[in-house]
């Protein structure tokens, strides 16, 4: 019986971390999609109604992003005017978005459970410096 339980713990821990790293690679994959060179930075501390604080950091002439906010990780890129971001725990993707640099100030976009695609049931999303 010890036996059949440490199997069965071991293979559904295995589940998770394949599942985990193919989340992973779906959400990198999802970003490096989006290859322009970043026209804007957007380090700094954003404010949404929805999802609080989020702070977003980008190294000066980069294009990826790191970040946190409502209580998840943040990784993104930017691409031209676009910002691309992923918001996971533990490796699993919750909610992803697809954001503009309307100015310095402010993002607008769309935001969907999981990764974003054309077939997205999506909610708007504002973050304001």
């Amino acid at each position: 019986m010890i036996r059949r339980t440490l199997l069965v713990a071991m293979a559904g821990g295995w589940a998770a971390l394949v599942f985990g790293q193919n989340q992973a690679q779906e959400g990198r994959a999802w970003l490096d999609a989006n290859k322009e060179p970043a026209a804007v930075n957007v380090t700094g501390l954003w404010k949404s109604n929805d999802w609080g604080r989020v702070s977003l950091n980008q190294r000066e002439g980069g294009r990826r992003i790191i970040g946190s906010g409502d209580g998840w990780d943040i990784s993104g890129v930017v691409s031209g005017n676009d910002v691309y971001l992923v918001f996971f725990h533990k490796e699993k993707i919750a909610f992803s978005a697809k954001l503009t640099a309307e100015s310095p100030v402010q993002l607008t976009g769309v935001y969907a459970s999981g990764l974003l695609s054309s077939n997205s049931k999506t909610k708007p999303i504002r973050l304001s410096k």
